[in-house]
């Protein structure tokens, strides 16, 4: 077949009809059976293994990387840009590797290779996103954040920044010769693609710390009101140069206002800079101020980076909150629950929360906390990923459980396959373990909740585990 394909394109020059036809086919037959939103990438590029580097691009290519957020940010910035007249390929079912990305761009593409779209938005995996942009250079880079993240394939985020330093490279950046997030100094080289980084967030600012054309985003100050609530502190030391950082507040995890008096790792003054009220509402420079429907703080971090990253293209934020004023989210990262019936009826909300990253659930728990009502908390871990198998769960120990030890939290329940590993884990809180109950068997966690608890009912999950506890819930 490769032979085949080769004479076609050395006598007929159809590299790239065969490409997209391919993809075409394998995507119908694909979704036909849940496989067609990398499969058919992955069989193009094993036979045309350069053919994305002779697609017709549009001009506005804006990709999304991170620990965290990047599926939500992601359609967030497709909202705006729809909105604003667009049409937008991306790839919406979260395939973020150099497959996904390959079907997303191929399948939006005309038989001569012409992507028929006025933008593209990619949501692209960190440790991915070198190669990706070795052929595809984005216009505009979004980085949402850097965390403990997925340890048993990312290790830790001085690594993932490493990655983000050659992806940034390979997109038409520069980096610092001194050899990524881990080394200080050293001077710019190249150019080409708009930066758009998290100001409060360290990690990243030392990804821009060399560059000249970078648009920086945060949260306000007047959100800077808690301390270090993680039971780890990694940037207690500086990610360039090592030594100690002082914070002169925190808004959420190692998010705040940091400084090193060594190498001079600040935090930059934000362009686009937004406040978070507590009645919900999200409000930028002058007033400007939307709706948001999605409760928890992170959430504000990815309303802003989206209003970033299109001004990063040339749409005002006045449009752009516009655009977001209100908006719910397709991919359903937090839920209404409803359990019970008439008398006996129960709710509350699902917080999606990434397995394999404390820094999520910290923040959902966080937030519950806040809420100060009496209400009971479900944590369920059935199956840590959904992309790949592990049965790791030191990550669990990363998760500040303590926050659940607050008087309006009357009742947690801990359920899945993994329910001995967090009850492992409890027993290491402050958590009262008499408050504490045990579901293995999720065909059994509705009627348990609805006997042994009381108040409102919140659940912390990831991904892979949301259908399961909605099913059994319901």
């Amino acid at each position: 077949m490769q032979s085949l394909c080769n004479k076609f394109e050395s006598e007929f020059g159809l590299k790239v009809f065969f490409a997209v036809f391919i993809c075409r086919v394998l995507h119908f037959i694909g979704k036909q059976v849940g496989k067609g939103s990398s499969f058919p990438g992955k069989v193009v590029l094993r036979i045309f293994p350069d053919v994305l580097k002779e697609l017709k691009l549009p001009e506005t290519i804006i990709a999304v990387t991170g620990s965290n957020g990047k599926t939500t940010t992601t359609e967030l910035i497709v909202k705006i840009l729809e909105v604003s007249g667009m049409n937008v390929g991306w790839n919406r079912e979260g395939s973020n590797q150099t497959e996904g990305i390959a079907t997303l761009l191929l399948r939006v593409a005309s038989l001569s290779g012409k992507v028929k779209c006025d933008a593209v938005v990619m949501e692209c995996d960190e440790r991915y996103a070198k190669k990706i942009f070795e052929n595809v250079k984005p216009s505009a880079l979004l980085v949402t954040n850097l965390c403990r993240d997925q340890l048993t394939r990312n290790g830790h985020p001085e690594f993932i920044g490493d990655c983000l330093h050659a992806a940034i490279e390979a997109a038409g950046g520069g980096v610092s010769t001194g050899g990524g997030v881990s080394a200080a100094g050293g001077v710019s080289v190249g150019g080409g693609v708009k930066l758009v980084l998290n100001a409060d967030d360290p990690y990243v600012a030392a990804l821009g710390a060399k560059q000249a054309d970078v648009l920086w985003f945060g949260i306000s100050p007047e959100n800077g009101k808690q301390a270090h609530t993680g039971i780890y502190d990694d940037t207690v030391f500086c990610p360039m140069c090592k030594q100690r950082m002082t914070y002169t507040y925190y808004i959420a995890g190692h998010y705040g206002s940091y400084d090193c008096k060594a190498c001079g790792l600040t935090r930059h003054e934000p362009d686009v800079e937004a406040t978070v009220r507590d009645d919900g509402f999200l409000v930028f420079g002058d007033g400007i101020k939307m709706k948001m429907n999605l409760p928890i703080i992170t959430g504000a971090y990815n309303f802003c980076a989206a209003v970033a990253a299109a001004r990063a293209v040339g749409i005002d934020v006045p449009d752009s909150v516009r655009a977001l004023d209100g908006y719910e989210l397709t991919g359903g990262r937090t839920i209404r629950l409803a359990v019970g019936k008439d008398d006996n009826r129960r709710e509350g909300l699902l917080l999606l929360s990434k397995h394999e990253n404390s820094f999520a659930y910290d923040m959902a728990l966080t937030w519950i906390i806040k809420q100060k009502k009496p209400c009971t908390v479900i944590v369920l871990v059935d199956a840590i990923s959904r992309k790949y198998y592990t049965s790791e769960t030191s990550w669990l120990w990363d998760i500040n459980f303590d926050l659940l030890a607050d008087d309006c939290v009357e009742s947690v329940v801990l359920a899945g396959r993994y329910v001995n590993e967090l009850a492992a884990r409890f027993v290491m809180t402050e958590v009262d373990q008499t408050k504490i109950g045990y579901v293995a068997d999720l065909s059994e966690l509705r009627e348990y909740v609805l006997r042994n608890t009381d108040g409102d009912i919140h659940a912390v999950t990831c991904f892979s585990d949301k259908v399961k506890l909605l099913k059994a819930l319901n």
